[in-house]
């Protein structure tokens, strides 16, 4: 049986089947890739003096690409099979099996100059006085264009949004069952139909969107 989208087993399947956090469908992009502006404002706020904490690393591959242009990159991820590739890949950086809830482990309490969340994860929020040093920045990267629980949750600690960027780009998949497969990823069964409805001979156009936050403590 297929295991349930984003449950512990799910992701050790992913790094089982495709070797870490990538998403399991093939699309294709008519524009820029909508991350670009999230790792042009990571490396923007990386020093050799940066103290890093990312939230929920998946397979490292941030920790191995940008993990060597700060003082110190830590991470953690709840799913074993994920850390085991990150240690492969970044063996400089720092890895903990953690799932963002919970007492901060203590090798996770910093402080950090930098946190940042690519893949969605926002329970780190919570936790921003406990592992922020003073003037340091959160960075996220979220699927859609609104994510209001990272608004709510930064306020509720006090901290003050400085930027935010909603990027949408035409994109496409070739064929249903990749649309089927990103419907499942993203939690839309009820958008499944749109192939029906919607798709052409070189497949189904959709929006791939992202929202982008910078944060940093009020006061």
């Amino acid at each position: 049986m297929t295991p349930r989208p984003h449950s512990r087993e799910w992701y050790a399947a992913l790094a089982r089947d495709l070797g870490g956090y990538r998403h399991p469908w093939t699309r294709v992009l008519d524009g820029p890739d909508p991350e670009l502006i999230y790792d042009l404002l990571l490396t923007t706020h990386l020093t050799p003096q940066t103290r890093v904490l990312e939230a929920g690393c998946g397979h490292g591959p941030d920790a191995a690409r940008f993990g060597d242009q700060a003082a110190r990159w830590a991470a953690y991820d709840h799913v074993p099979e994920l850390l085991a590739l990150a240690r492969q890949h970044a063996p400089q950086a720092d890895f903990h099996d953690w799932n963002g809830k919970g007492a901060v482990p203590p090798a996770l309490r910093g402080p950090f100059d930098l946190i940042v969340s690519r893949r969605g994860p926002t329970g780190i929020i919570r936790h921003l006085p406990e592992v922020a040093a003073p003037q340091a920045r959160f960075l996220y990267v979220g699927p859609r264009l609104t994510v209001p629980q990272v608004q709510d949750r930064l306020a509720a600690v006090g901290w003050t949004v400085l930027g935010q960027w909603q990027i949408s780009v035409q994109a496409r998949v070739p064929t249903r069952e990749d649309w089927a497969t990103r419907c499942a990823w993203m939690e839309e069964p009820e958008r499944l139909s749109e192939w029906d409805a919607q798709a052409t001979a070189a497949g189904l156009p959709y929006r791939e969107e992202r929202l982008v936050v910078l944060a940093g403590a009020s006061g």
